[in-house]
């Protein structure tokens, strides 16, 4: 029987997923709302679009081995009026996006379209999950730590559940929030978001750059 996930009263059936592809096990939970009923952006329909939508972005590129582990702070708030700037949506590689700044470290070659740096970036064994599944750049400092501490369940058993060699959290404050939430052993490093001075994006590529030995 198919499976079919309710959010709001909107059909979301698993058939949207790709199929062959490497899973995520963690997918397929998130979208059945497991432990999202006590967080504070689940009565927020495009909060939850925006998951929704970006998790599907994500199932196209699980590696079937993953060395390297990024987990970001959220999707982007913007993802509402631009289906672009999430870091698993088609298109560019746009100067500035996240995206941009890890192919500025890991990779000499240029990229003509984001599906061929994301292509590479699967191939190479490295994935990229989000700490928070709705975004939360535009929530206030407490609400956000309300969502990251519910949200901290969904991390906890992705951890467990993916194989991967090493983990880089990217956003040192979220990163202090979770910390106290977790419960695996297991190798990481933390940078910061390259965003919002170019002292944070030195320094982001300084840490990536030292958590991956790369000279």
């Amino acid at each position: 029987m198919q499976a079919t996930y309710l959010i709001f009263n909107a059909a979301f059936p698993e058939e949207h997923l790709d199929e062959g592809a490497c899973m995520n096990p963690l997918v397929l939970e998130i979208l059945s709302n497991k432990y999202c009923g006590q967080c504070i952006l689940f009565g927020s329909r495009e909060h939850i679009a925006v998951r929704n939508e970006t998790i599907k972005m994500n199932a196209r590129y699980v590696p079937e081995t993953i060395k390297i582990l990024f987990v970001a702070e959220s999707p982007p708030w913007d993802f509402v009026k631009d289906k672009h700037s999430y870091f698993y949506a088609p298109g560019q590689v746009e100067h500035g996006g996240l995206s941009y700044h890890i192919v500025s470290v890991l990779f000499e070659e240029k990229f003509h379209t984001k599906e061929h740096f994301l292509q590479k970036f699967m191939e190479e064994g490295l994935y990229l999950i989000d700490m928070v599944k709705c975004p939360i750049n535009k929530l206030t400092k407490e609400e956000k730590k309300k969502a990251i501490r519910s949200c901290a369940k969904y991390l906890n058993e992705e951890l467990h559940s993916l194989n991967f060699e090493k983990a880089i959290f990217m956003g040192k404050s979220s990163f202090k929030i979770v910390k106290s939430y977790l419960n695996s052993d297991f190798n990481y490093a933390v940078i910061p978001l390259p965003f919002g001075s170019n002292k944070n994006v030195e320094c982001f590529k300084d840490g990536l750059k030292k958590a991956l030995n790369v000279t």
